[in-house]
């Protein structure tokens, strides 16, 4: 709890005093008269806003982040210095009586934006939004470098997709304000990212509290109140959860530069608070170019109504003209930077979150959730009440109001922009983002017509201004509390990114030492954007690989292929880059090896040779090619080792020598080889032969010829008319049992057609199983070989418009085995007809299962090892099942019969239900084992329906047949080993 304490107050503390530092002394100087009292809380406001400007200038063109600390931190205290001789010290106890209703908005805005972190007991992104792996890095390389050095840091994918951030459509706002926290308070992006956006939404409320009090005449009740409520929004909330740095760091400049702006285009002399009011609009796209669309528009509202007001229309249009042309000199690079790639993002609509629907305007104002994936929600019967009186009041802040005027100036700026987007461009994603922006001015204006009902009492009637504030409060605010406290209940126990992973990956920063190299593998299976956080928590080192990102996938390559460490996902086949050995670190995803000293270079394959196709491999000193003229040179003796896969027999050639390729999976050494030279390797033999990867070592690999608990397949699918039908034909002989499924999603707008799975036993033989999908209707059967019916699950979907890709998976009940591969497609129009787009065809796919996911070492008697299991769920619904597959080493030879003994019980020790039985369903025999031989166990145990929820044990053991005499676990007096599950009622599974 300490730690998760330091990770949220650091930044927050360091932010608030590097804001103020920097924006204290400038504040008092320049800010025009009219702006002094508040001047305090403006002072944070500016101070941010500075530390934006000067920072991109510096990472732009001169150096790092410490080089614009260097420069702001010294010019912050000259400048607090002349304002200390000017105006005097700071009073401090003043200014918390006066502003103490500012602390409070911060305060609520900054708790409920942690909130969610403390019940994950470490700092991490709250939502699920992807686009941290453009914000850390970024962070951390600017804090040590402008951006042209970005590019010669240390390997990495992430380097290499955020090296012009102008490309990726990153502005530097955020990246520069997290970096210089970082900088000044020793936190890191990863720790400090969550507690800062929370700070900045909290500091917009801030601004919004001095908005409504200088530009709309609030009281410092009814500002306090309508902050309060800003910071709430619920919409606002779910925004900064959602990892949107760029647009949660041009948040407070909203207020700020509506204020300042607006101060200095009014000053009574002419340069008055000019350059104050410039650094708070340039810093507006340093941070996010598309909130000058909202900012823009409700200036020119209240603008154009103050100059409607003024008697002197051409003093306060030279200023404004004077203030636009300053910013621009201000901001001057981000025009180039805009075009660089900003403009082309955003034109589109590119993103879209899986949003296809607008946001409604009960959500933009924070009386209902905001929620990603499921419907809007109706108003309940207190939501109702609140929109009822929400309208109302601000109906008649708009009639009553003295500042109607700028009110009606800034609606119309607002839902201008907010149309726009709803039925101009129709764009979902910008809909929302830009709403989350303007959700504050209706629950503003409702409050300036609470106050102006106020006013209209004053000196009568105490109790029913009393009752009314109450009431309003309890109501209206209630609701919007409510929504709120909903929001984080949506984001509590589990952070949306990493839930389980980060505290384990980050254990990566003390196992591998800096300046070494890692491979890091792009397997799709690893979820989500896992992959840059792994790249990014490996930044001390050099990192070769592919990582996935928000919008893209990102590799970086070197000339030998592999590292000196190599991290994989935890179901990858790490022979596959010649690693024999056991890992030195895992974690529930990735799994970390160490480079066999032998191995020099790696180079992924996956080459089809069909019947007397040729490849040729260029071999040269520490580098392997594909079809490349190789270096000349005298390297010392070295092996070359093909990784090959076929469904049968077949035969393959290297430089003229033949060998024989058995079915499923193999090593093939050839050498030793000297000097650097072309190996020609042609396909010779009936069956087609995949070329998975090639190794090069200074000795010839320990393991050779066929691996084993590999699976190797063919898929096949053709269409006759809308009956799609895919043939699996698969070589399976000691991997276990399989399943194979067909899924097929619209991705994009995340609809669900349907799922249709068939259970693949192990076999010597090649086996075939054939599915037939017809589309009309989502029916679909499956057959064998010899076309008897199979039992195949079906979890059926809702047909509804849209683009439909049909993937397959293969796995077990506990993990995914293959790399998903896509079959066809299809569309559903508006009126329900289906066209077939596009079929394919894979002739070779492998994929192997040789290693537990749980690894023991438990010994039963001498001769058998439970080298680990693999277990479906640890949570299970009462009548269900769970399926395990145990991991079995042969420690003997023609081992005497045995039978392997799984069993669930209570607390007391009692047997409630047993799958008992010899290993793998009696197709391995222990009397048929040999010393070494692992033999895969899979067996499923159905909870009864009946069950109370508790804490239960799988209990495995083994005992002799027929003597049912128990075998003991080496070392101990016990002669079984448990595993911890816990049984839930099923409402317990809905419900979660």
């Amino acid at each position: 709890m300490n730690t998760i304490v330091v990770d949220i107050l650091l930044p927050l503390i360091t932010a608030s005093l590097l804001a103020f530092w920097v924006g204290w002394g400038i504040a008092r100087l320049l800010l025009p008269p009219a702006l002094q009292p508040w001047r305090t809380l403006l002072a944070l406001l500016m101070g941010y806003a500075l530390t934006i400007v000067t920072g991109y200038w510096v990472v732009r063109f001169l150096g790092g982040l410490g080089l614009a600390l260097g420069i702001l931190l010294p010019f912050g205290g000259l400048c607090n210095g002349l304002a200390w001789w000017r105006y005097g010290p700071p009073r401090i106890s003043v200014a918390i009586r006066q502003h103490w209703p500012a602390l409070l908005v911060a305060g609520v805005g900054i708790v409920v934006g942690i909130a969610p972190l403390l019940s994950y007991g470490y700092s991490a992104p709250i939502g699920e939004g992807w686009d941290i792996e453009n914000y850390w890095p970024t962070a951390r390389y600017l804090s040590r470098g402008p951006v042209s050095a970005i590019a010669t840091a240390p390997a990495n994918p992430l380097r290499d997709l955020n090296v012009s951030p102008p490309r990726i459509g990153l502005t530097l706002g955020f990246s520069i304000w997290q970096g210089s926290v970082d900088l000044l308070g020793g936190s890191e992006p990863l720790t400090s990212f969550a507690p800062l956006q929370a700070w900045l939404r909290a500091l917009g409320g801030v601004g919004i509290y001095v908005l409504l009090q200088v530009v709309f005449n609030f009281r410092r009740w009814s500002a306090t109140i309508a902050a309060l409520l800003t910071v709430l929004n619920g919409l606002l909330l779910w925004v900064s959860f959602f990892n949107f740095g760029m647009q949660l760091a041009a948040w407070p400049l909203i207020p700020l530069a509506i204020i300042v702006g607006l101060a200095a285009v009014q000053a009574s002399r002419f340069g008055e608070g000019l350059v104050a009011a410039a650094i708070g609009l340039a810093a507006l796209p340093i941070t996010y170019y598309p909130a000058l669309g909202p900012v823009g528009l409700m200036a020119a509202g209240i603008g154009i109504v103050t100059l409607w007001q003024t008697q002197d229309r051409w003093r306060m249009i030279r200023q404004a003209v004077s203030l636009l042309l300053l910013t621009l000199l201000l901001a001057l690079p981000t025009i180039p930077d805009y075009f660089a790639g900003f403009n082309y993002r955003y034109s589109l609509p590119l993103t879209t979150l899986g949003l296809f629907r607008f946001v409604p305007l009960s959500d933009i104002v924070g009386l209902t959730p905001f929620r990603l994936r499921t419907e809007p929600e109706p108003l309940n019967l207190l939501a109702g009440a609140a929109a009822v009186m929400m309208a109302g009041l601000a109906g008649y802040a708009i009639l009553a109001v003295p500042q109607r005027n700028r009110w009606v100036g800034i609606l119309l700026g607002a839902t201008g922009f907010l149309i726009y987007l709803r039925f101009g461009s129709g764009y979902h994603y910008g809909y929302l983002k830009a709403a989350a922006y303007l959700g504050w001015i209706a629950v503003a204006l409702a409050i300036a017509g609470l106050q102006a009902l106020i006013d209209r009492w004053a000196g009568r009637w105490g109790w029913l201004r009393a009752i009314s504030i109450l009431g309003v409060t309890l109501c209206l605010g209630g609701s919007i509390t409510w929504t709120a406290g909903r929001v984080v209940a949506d984001h509590w126990g589990r952070p949306g990114l990493f839930a389980d992973t980060l505290p384990a990956l980050r254990d990566l920063r003390q196992v591998v030492p800096a300046g070494s190299s890692v491979f890091l593998s792009g397997d799709p299976r690893v979820q989500g954007v896992t992959s840059a956080l792994a790249a990014y928590l490996l930044d001390h080192t050099a990192v070769y690989g592919s990582v996935r990102t928000g919008y893209a996938t990102s590799v970086a390559t070197n000339y030998t292929g592999i590292g000196d460490y190599v991290l994989l996902h935890r179901d990858e086949d790490p022979t596959a880059w010649g690693i024999v050995a056991s890992p030195i670190w895992r974690s529930d995803t990735y799994v970390l090896y160490r480079k066999p000293e032998s191995e020099i270079a790696y180079l992924p394959l996956d080459q089809l040779l069909r019947v007397d196709q040729v490849m040729t491999l260029s071999v040269a000193d520490r580098r392997l090619g594909l079809n490349e003229i190789p270096s000349t040179g005298e390297p010392d003796e070295r092996w070359l080792t093909l990784q090959v896969a076929a469904l049968a027999e077949s035969g393959l050639s290297i430089d003229g020598r033949m060998y024989r390729v058995p079915a499923g999976r193999s090593w093939l050494t050839f050498g030793p080889l000297l000097g650097s030279r072309a190996v020609v390797v042609r396909q010779h033999g009936a069956e087609p032969i995949l070329l998975l990867s090639a190794l090069l070592t200074t000795d010839p690999p320990v393991v050779r010829g066929r691996l084993p608990h590999n699976v190797v397949l063919q898929a096949t699918t053709m269409a006759e008319d809308l009956r799609i039908t895919t043939s699996l034909t698969m070589f399976n002989p000691d991997s276990g049992p399989v399943v194979a499924a067909i899924e097929l999603w619209d991705r994009r707008q995340g609809h669900f057609f349907g799922r249709y799975g068939v259970r693949v036993p192990v076999a010597t033989a090649i086996q075939q199983q054939t599915i037939t999908i017809d589309l009309r209707d989502g029916t679909a059967i499956a057959v064998n070989e010899a076309g008897e019916p199979l039992p195949l699950g079906i979890q059926q979907g809702v047909r509804q418009p849209g683009a439909y890709t049909a993937r397959l998976w293969l796995g077990t009940d506990q993990r995914a085995l293959l790399t998903p591969v896509d079959l066809f497609a299809f569309t559903i129009d508006q009126a329900g007809n289906v066209t077939l787009d596009w079929v394919a065809q894979h002739p070779l796919l492998t994929t192997a299962m040789n290693r537990p996911v749980n690894p023991l070492n438990i010994r039963f008697g001498d001769d058998m090892l439970l080298r680990g299991y693999d277990l479906s769920a640890r949570r299970v619904t009462a009548g269900d099942s769970v399926a395990i597959t145990l991991w079995w080493e042969a420690l003997c030879s023609n081992l005497d019969e045995r039978s392997i003994m799984l069993h669930l019980r209570n607390d007391r020790d009692e047997r409630i239900a047993d799958v008992d039985g010899p290993p793998a369903a009696g197709g391995r025999p222990t009397s048929l084992w040999q010393a070494g031989e692992v033999v895969i166990d899979d067996r499923r145990l159905t909870i009864p329906a009946d069950l109370p929820p508790g804490r239960y044990w799988l209990v495995i053991g083994s005992y002799r047949w027929p003597s049912l005499e128990p075998l003991l676990v080496a070392g101990t007096d016990t002669t079984i080993w448990r595993i911890p599950i816990e049984v839930v009622a099923p409402a317990m599974i809905a419900g979660h």
